[in-house]
């Protein structure tokens, strides 16, 4: 019997094939210690206070004055909220600052994967939480990136900024990267929640034969969380009084086919309209 994770959804969900996809694509965790759990915490530099001042520059830029970003949901209402989002992806070349932190992330990336990996489109997401007394809708269903095409054959970081714990960082499922796609069901072209009026652009795992027992792997500010866009992930509710901000950029092999597949994500990203 399959275990339900969004009833509202079981009529538009589908069965997957036969298949385990990640036997058809480039694992950029193969040679890597935690290939086999799809996701590991490795120490790198510390970068916290840079990334806070990017992120809090990021807001003032909407809001004409400075917030204390750990209590973002105070301080920005709604509107601002979306405008400020709306901003991503940041890019590595914005200015000197962020190129000099991206290209510390490309050589420690590839040096932990063993294999040159540039930053996937030079996109740089920061990830906004609000705590789930003002809103249960700052994260994504369960999912895995790569139901969204052009994210396959990456690999992704979550990188704590601010009010990433035990009670809120990243949910994922260990190990399945590697299951076959008959045993859960997933929505088609994004995920709709009609009671809220809600759209996802990624699709969601709405039933699954195997049960998720999804676990918070915690890194602090001076660790990052590598694991593969293959694993489920997400439904990543902040459980604390403060806002979460993380992180997340994506990497892909720096040779021709990486260069190709960027064009794929180029195109989605002129037509998208998610908020």
């Amino acid at each position: 019997m399959a275990n339900i994770y969004y009833p509202e959804l079981v009529n538009t969900s589908f069965w997957g094939e036969d298949h385990i996809l990640l036997m058809d694509d480039i694992n950029l965790l193969e040679n890597t210690a935690f290939n086999m759990k799809g996701y590991g915490i490795v120490p790198m530099n510390d970068y916290n206070s840079f990334l806070k001042a990017f992120i809090q520059k990021k807001i003032y830029d909407v809001l004409s004055y400075n917030i204390d970003i750990e209590n973002y949901h105070i301080h920005v209402n709604e509107e601002q909220h979306k405008q400020i989002l709306n901003l991503m992806p940041f890019k590595k070349n914005d200015n000197s600052e962020i190129r000099e932190f991206c290209e510390y992330l490309e050589a420690f990336m590839s040096e932990q994967l063993k294999e040159p990996v540039k930053i996937f489109n030079d996109d740089i997401w920061v990830r906004i939480c609000r705590p789930n007394i003002i809103s249960k809708e700052d994260f994504n269903p369960c999912h895995r990136d790569i139901y969204l095409d052009f994210y396959r054959n990456t690999t992704n970081i979550y990188l704590p900024i601010v009010g990433s714990n035990e009670n809120s960082s990243l949910l994922m499922q260990e190990g399945s990267h590697l299951w076959n796609e008959n045993v859960t069901a997933v929505t088609r072209g994004g995920a709709y929640f009609e009671s809220k009026n809600k759209k996802y652009s990624v699709d969601a795992i709405v039933q699954s034969r195997i049960e998720l027992k999804m676990v918070r792997p915690n890194p602090s500010i001076n660790e990052v969380l590598i694991f593969s866009p293959y694993l489920i992930h997400g439904c990543s509710d902040n459980n604390n009084d403060i806002t979460r901000m993380s992180l997340e950029i994506r990497f892909i092999r720096k040779d021709e086919s990486g260069m190709k597949q960027e064009d794929d994500i180029n195109e989605f990203m002129k037509k998208r309209v998610w908020r």
